[in-house]
């Protein structure tokens, strides 16, 4: 009796040592989410590193510029695959890297990044296009009389286009980086002074400013499509006081003197070499307008040597940010003989008809 129940005992204790070892087996192979995860490494996402070195600084600056970041993803017919958004404090961290989980194989990616919460851009295709063709930006603009117009500070859009991406199969992906995606800010800021050679006082109402480009429909690739010519206006102007002060000569006293000035900034989308945009500036009690300049041209006169290795058009992609300075004579007219500073650079204006 005593046998059987040692047998009967013997039994049920194997029976419960295989049903514990059968069960912590099956969760081993359900999941590598559970306690095992730290131990055993499990198939990882492949990751996606955002850069922004396309700047005048030639520095990564992404963390402290892009706020957010919207990675859509197509095969190689051009058809929807996947997207991914993120924004915030997760963008801010060093060397930021996105988790893309997806099947194994070749793809086009294309980042919008600064759309979430923007009213300035949007996306033509829908807000997730399921073509790579329909993935095109564009900017949102108002109509006064028929005119396209855009009077706002723009929200900062950048892009960013890698093509023929592998996301390899066969060996663990996990922490695998696949690719680099090197954005481009598309959005400018033009910021214009104007003061009095003689120091006079300027009222800023008397004075209204407009760049004229057709620049703000952007293809998947970042070129520009085909578009209506678009009045970009101030977005804000106001009077903006300096002091500075000189030593006289023959005395060895200091004076004091108040330059009365005004600033205007104007906000516009993406600057080409092959577009002709002006910059014009008019007093509102006059026919003729105060200066009228073709403004590409202008700021590259503060490309520099420093800056003479990069191609005119890589200038204009990595500068997003020109500080204008005119002087106007007696009766608000442009004093050309103190020619023009742009971004620090003193440029002597010449009337070549331009």
């Amino acid at each position: 009796m005593l046998r059987s129940l040692d047998y009967i005992k013997r039994i049920a204790t194997n029976a419960f040592t295989l049903g514990i070892t059968a069960l912590c087996g099956g969760m081993i192979l359900q999941s590598c989410d559970a306690v095992y995860d730290k131990e055993i490494p499990c198939e990882g996402k492949y990751l996606v590193e955002f850069r922004f070195t396309n700047n005048i600084m030639e520095t990564d600056a992404f963390s402290s510029k892009v706020p957010s970041v919207t990675l859509l993803i197509y095969d190689k017919d051009g058809n929807y695959v996947s997207h991914q958004t993120e924004s915030g404090a997760t963008l801010q961290q060093e060397r930021y890297s996105m988790e893309v989980d997806i099947e194994p194989g070749t793809y086009d990616l294309l980042a919008w990044c600064g759309l979430e919460g923007s009213n300035a851009f949007s996306l033509t295709g829908g807000e997730i296009p399921q073509k790579l063709s329909e993935a095109k930006c564009m900017m949102e603009r108002e109509y006064e009389d028929a005119v396209a117009i855009s009077k706002q500070q723009l929200d900062p859009l950048f892009h960013a286009f890698n093509t023929n991406v592998v996301f390899p199969e066969g060996e663990s992906a996990h922490d695998r980086l696949v690719t680099v995606m090197d954005v481009m800010k598309d959005t400018n800021t033009i910021r214009l002074v104007l003061t009095h050679y003689n120091g006079q006082e300027i009222n800023p109402d008397d004075f209204s400013f407009k760049i004229t480009d057709d620049n703000g429909f952007m293809n998947f690739d970042n070129s520009l499509m085909e578009d209506e010519p678009i009045i970009y206006k101030e977005w804000v102007k106001k009077d903006l006081p300096t002091v500075s002060d000189e030593i006289e000569a023959a005395t060895g006293t200091r004076a004091i003197t108040v330059v009365n000035s005004m600033l205007a900034e104007i906000d516009m989308a993406r600057l080409m070499i092959d577009h002709n945009p002006r910059l014009e500036i008019q007093r509102k009690d006059k026919d003729e307008p105060v200066l009228s300049l073709p403004i590409t041209q202008l700021l590259l006169h503060a490309k520099g040597e420093a800056k003479s290795y990069m191609s005119d058009q890589r200038y204009l992609d990595c500068q997003d940010e020109y500080n204008l300075l005119f002087f106007l004579t007696d009766d608000d007219g442009w004093y050309m003989p103190a020619g023009i500073y742009i971004n620090g650079w003193h440029v002597m204006y010449q009337n070549s008809g331009i």
